[in-house]
């Protein structure tokens, strides 16, 4: 899913009442939060993608692997994005 439907469906409710109805887990929220925040880092402080994750992983108390698929799930690609 691209970010800017999931913003939309994020925004109109939809996604909400996905969760409430059972279809989608919470995981979909944290991972939009994960992926909008490494991107406003990227952007407000000018850091590389690589360490915006790094700094994500304290951030969000995650590892980096959920960080990285956090990110791939909403970059509307089908390929993976890892410097790995």
């Amino acid at each position: 899913m691209h970010i800017t439907i999931a913003n939309q469906l994020f925004n109109s409710g939809a996604l909400s009442e996905m969760f409430k109805a059972g279809f989608i887990s919470s995981k979909i929220f944290t991972y939009r939060e994960i992926y909008l925040w490494v991107e406003a880092q990227m952007q407000t402080q000018g850091i590389s993608k690589n360490k915006a994750v790094f700094e994500a992983q304290g951030h969000f108390k995650k590892d980096e692997r959920t960080i990285w698929r956090a990110i791939n799930s909403f970059s509307g690609t089908d390929t993976m994005v890892s410097p790995l």
